[in-house]
């Protein structure tokens, strides 16, 4: 049930999931604005994993012990979880703190929502959104680490988190989407294209191959599993970048439309959600519901002033259950495992340093 059967809901899904912009913006449910007495907790909480001699990698979420602050981030958890999709944190004075004490900070706060997974071959537990010169035509690369636009997609994880450090002179622009609002518009409009995204759309692994695996995979955008709608909105590069593979499968027209309508609708006002990503914001968002992207952008002169993110993806132990399909991406599906990830025979680590030697 739910792999690649297209089995499609009867109706419109509806539901908390499928919200809209003006809908969004007259709550404040899905921020977490941190005062004085968060910071406080927060840099109680970090002195004490030093105390203990914790590597960043070592600290779990009851290591990084808060007071009042492990209530409102138990709200944010559930309205990733169940609620919106999505939720944020506003008001972290990055300014304040060295690069090992920021990321030993955004660890811990991320403990309170699920569990870190790798996400890159070389085994990076924390990565950093940034453009290192990576050219956008090398297929065997990210274009996150470029200054390129990157289209609505969704990250093989049950949560990314993006933690911003310093945004662009120009552009950088963080959009979202709510995935069951997409897929309804599309119900609607056009009732016999949307079963061409419950078919399967094949895409590059940009040289991320599991062992056993080809150099490509097939996955549908729509699932429909368990009573559930799931989302995995490809990296329409990523799709292009496929023609190398000349015995690859190739999307039919009809599927082409559907996917360039199922664009379209992201882009839309009444949909996408635009946000100007501040110093100090930390964003979530639940994959499964939710698709992402960016604008290109430009930096300035100053080197120290680039752009940067940090990012950590996350397994939600308490999550939903997943359609076989997603198996060929994810290669473990297993709720209560850490699932989702690059799978990798790297040992896990936390670069400091975004321009680390081969990183992808």
């Amino acid at each position: 049930m739910g792999s690649f059967d297209g089995e499609m809901p009867p109706a419109p899904v509806g539901g908390s999931f499928a919200w809209t912009v003006p809908e969004v913006m007259r709550r404040e449910d899905w921020i977490c604005r941190l005062d004085a007495d968060a910071i406080t907790e927060i840099e109680a909480a970090l002195d004490a994993t030093r105390k203990r001699g914790l590597q960043i990698q070592e600290i779990g979420r009851d290591d990084f012990a808060l007071d009042r602050l492990t209530t409102r981030l138990g709200a944010l958890r559930a309205q990733i979880r169940s609620g919106l999709g999505f939720g944020y944190i506003k008001g972290l004075p990055v300014e304040r703190y060295d690069r090992e004490t920021l990321m030993r900070i955004y660890w811990g706060l991320c403990r309170h929502i699920g569990d870190p997974v790798t996400q890159n071959r070389n085994g990076h537990l924390v990565g950093h959104v940034i453009d290192v010169g990576d050219a956008v035509a090398d297929a065997n690369k990210r274009i996150t680490q470029t200054n390129a636009e990157l289209c609505f997609h969704a990250d093989s994880c049950d949560v990314v988190s993006l933690l911003c450090i310093n945004r662009a002179e120009r552009g950088g622009e963080s959009m979202i989407v709510g995935a069951v609002s997409v897929h309804d518009a599309m119900m609607k409009r056009r009732p016999d294209l949307l079963p061409e995204l419950y078919k399967p759309i094949y895409m590059d692994r940009r040289g991320e191959v599991p062992p056993g695996k080809l150099p490509w995979f097939g996955m549908p955008l729509f699932t429909w599993h368990r009573g559930g709608l799931n989302g995995y909105a490809p990296v329409r590069q990523y799709i292009e970048s496929l023609s190398r593979f000349p015995d690859a499968p190739r999307m039919s027209n009809a599927q082409a439309e559907a996917l360039d309508l199922f664009y379209a609708i992201c882009e839309e006002d009444a949909f996408c959600l635009r946000l100007h990503f501040e110093p100090g914001d930390i964003q979530f968002l639940q994959n499964h519901v939710i698709f992402h992207s960016r604008t290109g952008y430009v930096d300035g002169p100053d080197p120290v002033r680039k752009r940067h993110l940090m990012r950590i993806w996350m397994s939600l132990p308490d999550g939903r259950e997943l359609p076989a399909s997603y198996a060929e991406k994810w290669i473990n599906i297993a709720l209560g495992t850490r699932r989702g990830g690059v799978p990798t025979d790297k040992p896990p680590v936390i670069p400091l340093d975004p321009f680390t030697k081969a990183y992808a």
